[in-house]
């Protein structure tokens, strides 16, 4: 693995490296970790290093040591209810998602990329997690989204749970972040999805694993493994 991102940390952040997890979960929350106002290794960085050292950064820029919500507008649920409704009106995620997202993203995309890859395909991602529409969905005047709970509001964490409905009723959970002044989200994790059992001819709810950046950040892993 290439070393040359350790010219680029100070001690003081190889201490805030000890204090994060990496990867997967944070343990003491069972929450997948978020990107937040932790190193804040811009994309025009990540794009020079190679996939370790890419990803080394993205998952190191991690809040540390998170606080109780301040007592403010951008703090109270009903602003974040409103913040998210604003989200599945954009379905951007330039303009909606968070800086460790989009550079996880883009890292993901580049890695599919030079296999002669589509992301979507490789990481099992869905189309749009937005609408949750496959590519064959033209026309979403069915398509709705209801906002049914905001939980676990710290300074810089929140997570909201959103119902989507297109062609099942379809619970995920969207894991925010506070930067750059507003909420963004880090990470989409869905929940449980409403199916139809054709054996008793009802529909059930059932759970679904679906953590998109955690799912992404193991495709990166696999493929820099196979490269080796």
């Amino acid at each position: 693995m290439n070393k040359t991102m350790i010219t680029l940390w100070t001690a003081g952040l190889l201490s805030l490296f000890s204090s994060c997890n990496w990867g997967g979960k944070d343990k003491s929350k069972d929450t997948p970790i978020c990107g937040g106002p932790g190193i804040g290794i811009d994309t025009a960085t990540v794009a020079k290093l190679d996939i370790y050292d890419a990803l080394d950064s993205i998952e190191a820029d991690t809040i540390a040591n998170d606080e109780p919500a301040p007592n403010d507008k951008q703090h109270n649920t009903h602003y974040i209810i409103q913040r998210v409704k604003s989200f599945y009106e954009l379905k951007d995620d330039q303009q909606c998602c968070s800086e460790n997202y989009l550079r996880l993203r883009a890292l993901a995309e580049k890695v599919a990329k030079s296999k002669g890859k589509d992301l979507q395909e490789e990481a099992d991602l869905v189309y749009n997690h937005w609408t949750l529409a496959s590519w064959e969905d033209e026309d979403l005047k069915d398509w709705s989204f209801e906002v049914l709970d905001v939980d676990n509001v710290t300074m810089h964490r929140a997570e909201v749970l959103v119902e989507v409905r297109l062609h099942y009723e379809t619970k995920m959970k969207l894991y925010l972040v506070f930067e750059r002044g507003d909420w963004y989200v880090d990470n989409f994790d869905m929940v449980s999805q409403v199916s139809f059992d054709a054996s008793v001819q009802v529909y059930e709810e059932h759970e679904v694993y679906y953590n998109e950046k955690e799912m992404m950040t193991e495709y990166i892993k696999e493929i820099s493994e196979k490269e080796e």
